[in-house]
Parts: structure tokens; sequence; C-alpha cells
């Protein structure tokens, strides 16, 4: 009978370690889990800031950039239009039509 009982005992002692380790285990996950979730937050935060101003710096630049090519294609067809007399002067709006 001492077998029985020292079985039962050492069945409900691995029990119980076994349970501890269970408990710390799901401890220590939640622990490190809301550091983590503290830690993400606090960086999104000051991303998001830093973020809009590089979107914004680059939407300011394709703006820059598209303004410079408008005013590119302008004088490139400026110059077509001046080369072949479309091109409207200020003093005569009329003086195409003169040599016709």
């Amino acid at each position: 009978m001492l077998d029985g009982e020292f079985a039962g005992v050492v069945n409900f002692e691995a029990l119980i370690i076994a349970i501890a380790v269970v408990a710390g285990l799901i401890l220590l996950s939640v622990t490190v889990c809301c550091c983590y979730c503290c830690y993400c937050r606090k960086r999104s935060r000051s991303t998001p800031d830093e973020e809009e101003e590089q979107l914004a710096r680059k939407r300011e630049e394709r703006r820059l950039q598209s303004l410079q090519r408008k005013h590119e294609r302008k004088l490139k067809h400026d110059e077509i239009r001046k080369k072949y007399g479309l091109l409207q002067d200020s003093d005569n709006p009329y003086s195409r039509f003169e040599n016709e």
C-alpha cells in the first residue's frame, strides 16, 4: 500500500508543478505581448508624422517638377508656333492673316 500512496502523491506533485509551469508561461507571454504592443504604439505614433512629412515633401517635389515640365512644354510649343507664324503678337493679333 505504500507504493500506491506514494504514486498518488507523486502524480499530485507533478500535476501541481505542471500547472505552475503552464501558468508561468501564460503570464510571461501576456507580459511580453503587452510590452511589445506598447512599444509598437509608441513607435506608430511617431512614424505617421514622419511619414506625412515625407509624403508632403514628395508631393511638393512632384508638383514642382510638373510645373517645370509644363513651363518647358509651353516654351517648346511657343517656339513651334513662332516658327510657323502661329504665335500671336500682342501688338497685332491679326498679323498671321496679312500673308494671305
